[in-house]
């Protein structure tokens, strides 16, 4: 079976980590490489063939399904697969700050622009898609894989957008972009030697440029929070000391965003799908002459009982895109009215 025709997934405790040996099978050409072993699932790698733990449940469902039982050194003896170009890893996604001990992390401005990711030689967004920049814009960038925020300015996330997705962009179009850098994920250094081999790649590069990462005191975080709020920011990002990048969401990165509160009216509900199949998937909502969805911070409680329509309802946004609708808006309460 050739590598494109493999679905892998990963147990046990092997040279690689898991994200460099994900990184390394979708190099190759594997079709995927899932989290738990699935019925698409046609190969699962373990460390050692000779010391297979039979009661890891990830072995136990293999041998069920059928699944063929390799071993780490297996894939050294097999052939890389051409396939089309892709963004050959998932990007470090944060967590929300819930109060956690950061006292001692690193801070940064959090960025309100486009994800992106440069591999050397061409730029992708965080989900893979291959964008589509003008030569000009990157000419300066070093060969090296950054991972940064395509950024037009405080309160331009529309306009930054808007250029991003433009299929054959103009240099003018995109000139007036930066491109953030935050992190090179093939590193496998800690943070802070990561961040400190970046500040000897990146000097004066046109359209290129290193965050600001800064020391976090616990007490500052309120004061640091509200002067970037006031100057149009969109919030912090938080990085733990000391951390690898890791390829999945990970409590190592936090983000730290002031949301503003609202009532709206419930006009509609929409059905859920997949695990909240039979259930409310999202509120229809009107908010000042503006319809939305309200899905993010309902229960399973609230989502099998949702608010009836006609009722009000409390909701947190980020802030309102140009045409008037909520960014990011999230269920809190049923509006009780004021004290």
């Amino acid at each position: 079976m050739s590598l494109n025709q493999c679905v892998f997934c990963i147990s046990g405790r092997l040279r690689l980590s898991r994200g460099a040996m994900e990184l390394k099978l979708r190099q190759m050409g594997a079709k995927d490489v899932k989290k738990a072993v699935t019925r698409t699932v046609t190969h699962l790698i373990v460390p050692d063939l000779h010391s297979i733990d039979s009661t890891n449940s990830k072995v136990i469902a293999a041998r069920k399904c059928g699944v063929t039982i390799v071993e780490e050194q297996w894939l050294d003896a097999q052939t890389p697969v051409e396939k089309a170009p892709m963004l050959e890893f998932n990007v470090l996604l944060a967590k929300n700050y819930k109060d956690q001990a950061i006292d001692g992390w690193w801070w940064s401005e959090k960025l309100d622009g486009v994800r992106a990711v440069w591999d050397g030689s061409r730029l992708w967004s965080r989900s893979g898609t291959l964008l589509q920049v003008p030569a000009a814009f990157c000419a300066e960038f070093p060969a090296i894989v950054l991972d940064g925020e395509l950024f037009g300015g405080r309160g331009k996330f529309n306009e930054t957008s808007g250029i991003v997705r433009t299929k054959s962009g103009t240099y003018d179009q995109w000139h007036g972009l930066e491109f953030h850098v935050f992190d090179t994920p093939t590193m496998t250094a800690p943070f802070e030697e990561r961040v400190a081999y970046l500040k000897t790649v990146i000097q004066s590069q046109k359209h290129l440029k290193l965050c600001n990462q800064q020391r976090m005191k616990q007490e500052m975080l309120p004061v640091i929070l509200e002067e970037v709020i006031a100057g149009d920011g969109e919030g912090l990002m938080l990085r733990k000391p000391g951390s690898v990048y890791a390829f999945k969401r990970s409590g190592t990165l936090l983000k730290v965003k002031k949301m503003y509160d609202a009532e709206c009216i419930v006009i509609g509900h929409e059905d859920g799908r997949g695990k909240y199949r039979g259930m409310c998937g999202a509120l229809l909502c009107q908010y000042k002459g503006k319809m939305f969805k309200v899905g993010s911070g309902l229960t399973d409680q609230d989502r099998r009982a949702p608010p009836m329509m006609g009722a009000v309802i409390t909701f947190g946004y980020m802030e309102l895109s140009n045409r008037g609708i909520p960014r990011h808006p999230t269920f809190k309460r049923l509006f009780q009215g004021r004290v």
